[in-house]
């Protein structure tokens, strides 16, 4: 301890000036050195700057999921495919066992958070004197209706996402022999969705667990399918992806400033 000689006060030994009356009681001044950097501190340097890097591509992944859905998506939310023309002379075009295997508890979480996924599927007869059917079912609904008909099943279609409409791709199919359909196929009602136009028209899926098949025929079942098509997909929890990942890399990027500043701080003289 330090005692004023103006007044008396004990002061810490440190003290420049009495706490009590402000004289001042000593004129040397300790002044800490600069210890040099050790490899503690540069460890925690390079941990920090790892951080930082994994923060700013928590960030981009972020913030590029956010403009692919504002900037890439229609007015509905869904990225649009481009338009492609499906022509068969069969009985229909059929895209086969669209399998969706998700555990009970899963589809509870996306439930949670919008939905897994939507997709919305437009057609437009090429001859506007016939009108074309779309519908989608699950597979044990109507394998018996669809197998004993001839139709193309969808092998391979490139629809092209990136690139601008109106290109010409090539779509394979695989015939699957039979015959004309027992029954046109506005007669069944096991469709989950449907419609029925010669112009353009639009349906909007949400499937759930289980096997599909999406089916596009002549309303009145006659053979020679022709109708324009494009699909859009819809994940209702992609923004909130690109939310999560800005928040999580802010939050990283914070521990990387913080550990920056730490050894600023503890090397300061």
């Amino acid at each position: 301890m330090v005692t004023c000689p103006n007044c008396g006060e004990e002061n810490r030994k440190e003290a420049i000036y009495c706490r009590r009356c402000g004289e001042k009681i000593q004129s040397n001044i300790y002044i800490k050195s600069r210890e040099p950097w050790g490899l503690f501190h540069i460890g925690i340097l390079l941990i920090s700057v790892i951080v930082l890097i994994i923060s700013f591509g928590l960030m981009m992944g972020g913030t590029s999921i956010r403009s692919i859905q504002e900037l890439m998506t229609d007015k509905e939310g869904f990225i649009m495919s481009n338009t492609r023309l499906l022509e068969v002379p069969s009985y229909g075009i059929v895209a086969d066992e669209i399998d969706f295997n998700i555990d009970p508890i899963g589809w509870r979480f996306f439930d949670h958070r919008g939905g897994f996924i939507k997709f919305k599927i437009t057609t437009e007869s090429t001859n506007h004197s016939k009108e074309i059917f779309l519908g989608i079912a699950r597979q044990e609904d109507t394998h018996d209706y669809i197998d004993s008909m001839e139709y193309h099943e969808i092998k391979e279609m490139d629809m092209r996402w990136d690139v601008l409409d109106g290109g010409t791709f090539e779509t394979s199919y695989t015939v699957h022999q039979g015959g004309p359909p027992s029954v046109p196929p506005t007669v069944h009602s096991f469709w989950i969705v449907h419609g029925i136009s010669a112009e353009p028209q639009t349906i909007i899926w949400e499937p759930q667990a289980g096997s599909y098949y999406l089916v596009i025929m002549n309303s009145d079942g006659s053979a020679g399918v022709s109708s324009r098509v494009n699909i859009g997909v819809q994940m209702p929890f992609f923004t909130g992806i690109g939310n999560v990942l800005i928040v999580i890399g802010i939050f990283v990027g914070l521990i990387g400033v913080a550990m920056i500043i730490y050894i600023i701080r503890t090397n300061r003289p």
